[in-house]
């Protein structure tokens, strides 16, 4: 997903099949400025399995390990 307003861009994407035990959920946050790239940070964290999660949500649409779309309807 990318969203932008202004010269703020944020790019929010999961990563996986790299090797790694368990895919990324990553956030890259961008300033653009006269079509250069001035600032960048990024978060990345790994994907909590459903166990884990303490709200009982994906945290990335319902490409969360164990779960399934019938999850997504409750």
């Amino acid at each position: 997903m990318i969203v932008a307003e202004g010269n703020l861009v944020i790019v929010h994407g999961r990563f996986s099949g790299f090797g790694a035990p368990t895919s990324w959920i990553a956030a890259d946050i961008l300033v653009i400025e006269e079509g250069i790239l001035v600032e960048h940070w990024d978060v990345i964290e790994d994907e909590a399995i459903r166990a884990q999660s303490k709200s009982d949500n994906p945290m990335f649409r319902r490409f969360i390990p164990g779960w399934s779309i019938r999850d997504l309807d409750r």
